[in-house]
């Protein structure tokens, strides 16, 4: 038995005290959903249409189900109730306004969840930032499946919009033209508002995936050496170690001194080399490139500079960059 209760009253709204659907007319009722929700859609003809949505990101997720029983509509929702505090403040007088409603309503709260994309990425990022490895690998493809999910709910609501407008339920949509226009226009700018912050959360999560993998790179070589190095000590130092100790254990520490000096050195030649090629290619770019033209006056107004300039700069770069 279903438990549902007087909501309000739409146009021409007939409810006896007491009454329930069968007994009312241009009535909207609400109740507890009775079956979950399998995809967000719209069905039936134009004697029973049903409307079935979503809402909500992963800690808050909410059901909607809006079905027509005569000339009443029945609202069925989980208990968060977000749609009936929503449809409270706004005036609903025939049956298509309110499945416009609860159209906007799927629209505003899919525009947060894309919107909090950014942030949510920001975050990821922060607390990613300390891992050199790949432990975050898991998080970065949970959070860009959970950010393309968002699209697969950007196409349901399109269908949605698109059987409304092809004139599927021409009973239903009467006296709501200028709201579905309103709704028509408050999705386009959800597609296009999913589409750039798409493309930005994308780029940015593949340059933080490229970082990642250049550290771990580098991490790499460096443990190479201190391996190769270990390889020489036994290959060296194990045959003196078992015939003089005391040998063996000094021939050990000046090697162990050598390998972490090599390493000392190998990373500082990676920064001094990343300054090298970071101002020879500033140097090939401002070459490379157009120009602006204020940008070509004022290195034309500016004087020479003297000869040896460029290797007094490049000398002075390589000192304050050694440890």
């Amino acid at each position: 038995m279903e438990e549902l209760t007087l909501l309000q009253r739409m146009n021409r709204g007939r409810h006896p005290e007491g009454a329930g659907p069968a007994d009312s007319e241009y009535c909207i009722f609400y109740g507890p959903i009775q079956e979950p929700v399998a995809r967000q859609r719209i069905f039936g003809d134009e004697e029973c249409v049903v409307l079935e949505l979503t809402y909500g990101g992963e800690g808050l997720h909410g059901e909607l189900r809006l079905r027509q029983a005569g000339s009443n509509l029945v609202i069925e929702e989980t208990s968060q109730g977000l749609f009936r505090d929503f449809l409270a403040e706004r005036p609903a007088k025939y049956l298509g306004q309110v499945l416009m409603y609860a159209l906007q309503f799927k629209i505003a709260d899919l525009t947060a969840l894309v919107e909090r994309g950014v942030e949510d990425m920001k975050l990821l990022e922060n607390g990613l930032d300390s891992h050199i490895d790949n432990s975050g690998t898991y998080q970065i493809l949970d959070f860009r499946r959970r950010y393309t999910g968002y699209g697969d709910q950007i196409i349901s609501v399109k269908e949605i919009i698109t059987r409304i407008d092809k004139g599927y339920f021409p009973m239903q949509m009467q006296n709501s033209y200028v709201l579905q226009g309103r709704v028509a226009l408050d999705f386009q700018f959800l597609e296009e508002r999913y589409e750039l912050i798409k493309n930005t959360v994308i780029k940015d999560l593949d340059t933080y995936t490229s970082i990642v993998n250049n550290n771990i790179n580098r991490n790499a070589r460096l443990l190479s050496i201190v391996s190769l190095a270990a390889v020489a000590l036994n290959l060296m130092f194990g045959g003196v170690l078992a015939m003089n100790p005391l040998l063996g254990i000094a021939g050990g520490v000046v090697v162990g001194g050598l390998t972490v000096g090599a390493a000392a050195s190998y990373k500082a030649g990676g920064i001094q080399n990343a300054i090298r090629m970071g101002r020879k290619g500033g140097r090939l770019g401002l070459k490379g490139r157009a120009r602006h033209p204020l940008e070509a006056r004022d290195m034309a107004e500016a004087p020479p500079e003297p000869e040896g300039a460029d290797e007094e700069r490049e000398r002075e770069c390589d000192e304050a960059a050694r440890p």
